[in-house]
This record gives structure tokens, C-alpha cells and sequence, in this order.
């Protein structure tokens, strides 16, 4: 048995069949490991070394327990953006740690879920970050529609369509910049099917597209977007083929790539959802190919008996 510390939002408030949290949980712990669960506020250093105050999951009611990370397998790092403040700090933390940590500290911190994909010229639609309105809305009258994003935000929180001949579109962009004091980024609009690829360790994992719900342009599943089967394509493969080595360089094991039209929108890594509806979808199973990958850094085949379900 191995011990997996799983640093997340409380648990309560996650759902299960959606939160891909909980299905990772579930497949470690029939796997026969032992799964801690923590949150951001309960890491804490002491005498050089990071601690967390974590519960079984097997039994919440269990009083909670103060564990060396150093003395734990794995750490999971599941908390939901955004990447503020007290996010920068937990990274900070778990940099201390020596033990495998996923997906990596500094890669969450290198990662950015809007811009990592800016590194790779041609894969994203035309973009501008800036916290200036004059020139985001210059770049929305030349593109005709555009989608606007804030950097630290997920799930479709502030994701808004642009239109230059909205009359809002000034407000909406001094809003958004904080009176230019704020960056935001403004892509070109794709249209096409909206398509989530999970690509763990640099490979394509599986993919569905998503939905969305009628009278949203946003198809992010937390907005009310449906999930319909998928398969990964050429054009999957020939992304993560480009993708890959940067994602392995920094240690994100599981990333969520949001794709439409061939291009890439997002790259998402702090805890990207998705698995569920894939493996209730499709033939793919990537929950059982996160956990394989973690068990294959431990060095234990998969299938062997220390890790069969417990009776």
C-alpha cells in the first residue's frame, strides 16, 4: 500500500461523476492505497519540512492527522483556481517536497492556463494580452468576434464574446482591465466544435466535445455545457507531439487541452476535469492512465497483488 495525499478543494462540495478529483480518489483506493485528503490553508512548514493536516478518505470522521509530506508517495495537487495569492504560496510549499508531486509546483506556477500555449506559435488562434482597452478593442474590429478571458479564472468565469459593434464593448473592456490596470487576454473566435483532450504524460489520453447549453456561447461543462463522445485525432496526436516535451520538462502530468477547430485554446494543468465524462462516454480511460503513470514512477507493475482491491 502507498499513501496519496490529495491537496483540493473540500470535498464536500465536489460532485461525483463530474469532479475528476474524486475519480482519481476512487481508482487509488481500489487499488489498495491509502488516500489523505488536505486542503491549501492545512500545508504548513515546520522545522524545515512541509506537514498537512489530512483525513482518510476512507473515513472522514477519523480524527484529522498531521503527516510529513515527505512521508507520503504522492502528492496530488487538485485545488481549483483561481491561481491567486494563497495558490502562489501552496506551490511554494510543495516545492519542499521530495517525493513525486502532481501536477509539479513549478510547473502550475510556469503553466499559465491561458498564455502556456502562446509558447507554440501556430497552434493558438490570433491572441493579444494587454491591460490597454484601445488595443483590445482594435484587435476585436479587425477580427469581427472575439472572446475575451481573464488569466487566473476557470470554468468560464469572465469569459466573455466580443463584438465591435456591441456599444458595451468600451465598458466591458474597462471593466475587464480594471481601467487598464489589468491584463486580459482577447482571442480571435473559432468556430467549430469545442473539444477537451486529457493528455497524461505528454500522450493523448482521450476526448469529448462539449456542448453548450442553449443560450450560452461558452461550452466549459461547470456552465451548464453537455459532454458527447469524442475520439483523439491526427491533429490530437500531431498537438501533443508539440506539446509534450514542454509538459514533461515541467512536470504536469495530467493537462486538459481545449481544442477547436484544430487550435489550441487552453492548456489547462491545475485541475483539469474532464476524465469522467470521457470514460463514461468512450472506450478511453484516462483515470486508469494517471494512476498507472504515478505507478509506474514508484516502480510497481500494474496488476500486481499489493495493489487488488482490498476485500
Amino acid at each position: 500500500m502507498r499513501t496519496i495525499v490529495v491537496v483540493a478543494d473540500p470535498f464536500a462540495g465536489l460532485v461525483r461523476g463530474h469532479d475528476s478529483t474524486l475519480a482519481l480518489v476512487d481508482e487509488a483506493r481500489r487499488r489498495g492505497h491509502e488516500v489523505l485528503a488536505t486542503t491549501v490553508e492545512r500545508l504548513s512548514v515546520r522545522d524545515g519540512h512541509t506537514v498537512a493536516a489530512a483525513a482518510p478518505v476512507a473515513d472522514p470522521a477519523t480524527p484529522v492527522r498531521t503527516i510529513g509530506l515527505a512521508d507520503a508517495d504522492v502528492v496530488l495537487m487538485r485545488t481549483d483556481p483561481p491561481f491567486d495569492a494563497d495558490y502562489l504560496r501552496a506551490t511554494y510549499l510543495l516545492d519542499r517536497c521530495a517525493m513525486l508531486v502532481a501536477n509539479a509546483p513549478h510547473g502550475l506556477r510556469e503553466a499559465n492556463e491561458k498564455l502556456f500555449v502562446l509558447r507554440f506559435p501556430g497552434l493558438a488562434p490570433d491572441t493579444v494580452v494587454s491591460a490597454d482597452p484601445a488595443e483590445l478593442a482594435t484587435a476585436v474590429r479587425e477580427w469581427a468576434r472575439a472572446v475575451l478571458k481573464p488569466t487566473d479564472a476557470m470554468a468560464g468565469r469572465g469569459v466573455l464574446l466580443l463584438r465591435p459593434d456591441d456599444a458595451n464593448l468600451p465598458a466591458i473592456l474597462q471593466t475587464a482591465t480594471a481601467d487598464g490596470r489589468r491584463h486580459v487576454l482577447v482571442q480571435r473566435f473559432v468556430a467549430g466544435a469545442d473539444r477537451r483532450l486529457i493528455v497524461v504524460d505528454g500522450e493523448p489520453a482521450g476526448a469529448i466535445r462539449r456542448i453548450p447549453a442553449a443560450g450560452d456561447f461558452r461550452a466549459n461543462l461547470a456552465t451548464g455545457a453537455s459532454a458527447a463522445p469524442d475520439t483523439v485525432t491526427d491533429r490530437d496526436q500531431e498537438i501533443c507531439a508539440v506539446l509534450a516535451p514542454e509538459l514533461r520538462r515541467l512536470g504536469i502530468l495530467l493537462a486538459g487541452v481545449d481544442v477547436i477547430d484544430g487550435r489550441v485554446i487552453e492548456v489547462n494543468v491545475t485541475s483539469p476535469t474532464g476524465l469522467c465524462e470521457i470514460e463514461a462516454l468512450t472506450p478511453a480511460r484516462p483515470i486508469s492512465a494517471v494512476l498507472d503513470r504515478i505507478e509506474h514512477r514508484w516502480h510497481i507493475p500494474a496488476g500486481c497483488p499489493l495493489l487488488t482491491a482490498r476485500t
